[in-house]
């Protein structure tokens, strides 16, 4: 009788689960540097892509990874070539109104890869290469956001963790826009 109940119970669970619609998401990101990261960078924009899977009436886990290409500050640029960082990020979407539908709060926790080709540069006849840092670091974000039928408008606060073998470094943060088209996968 226990295994005939439990069963039962799993494929409430599953049809319950399979009705909801896993989604897709592609779309482009705004990242506005904050504080010492606002110093060397005005603004980041890139593609993004995003999973859904709704899990109950009002929850859904996301994955969400993109490539947001940073523009460097004039007073860099003589030093600073390009820069990018890439973020990837798991977390939980919970809606205020209806599944996959009206407002929603959002939490992330994931990294951000970043990279800074720096250019090549002469000082006191010295010629020094260009060459390329990149560092993952772990990163969370909280924002909220409104889930259309087929658009998904989201503002979040990023905060990513500075490099433990730097002395002095500090987190650096932006407050992040996007925007992006949403497809039903089921």
């Amino acid at each position: 009788m226990k295994k005939i109940i439990l069963s039962m119970a799993a494929v409430t669970l599953a049809g319950g689960l399979l009705a909801q619609s896993n989604q897709l998401s592609l779309g482009v990101d705004l990242a506005l540097p904050l504080g010492d990261f606002g110093d060397a960078y005005s603004l980041g924009v890139g593609p993004t892509v995003g999973f859904e899977v709704p899990v109950g009436d009002n929850l859904g886990v996301t994955l969400q990874a993109g490539y947001d290409i940073l523009m460097v500050k004039s007073e860099l640029s003589d030093f600073v070539k390009s820069a990018s960082m890439i973020p990837v990020q798991a977390g939980l979407k919970y809606y205020f109104m209806e599944q996959q539908e009206g407002f929603y709060g959002h939490g992330q926790i994931g990294i951000h890869a970043t990279s800074v080709k720096s250019e090549e540069f002469t000082i006191l006849g010295v010629t020094i290469p260009s060459e390329t840092a990149s560092s993952t670091n772990l990163s969370w974000a909280i924002g909220a956001g409104y889930m259309m039928e087929k658009l998904d408008i989201g503002l979040r606060y990023n905060s990513i963790s500075p490099d433990s073998d730097v002395d002095g470094a500090k987190a650096s943060s932006y407050i992040g826009l996007r925007v992006a088209y949403v497809l039903s996968l089921d």
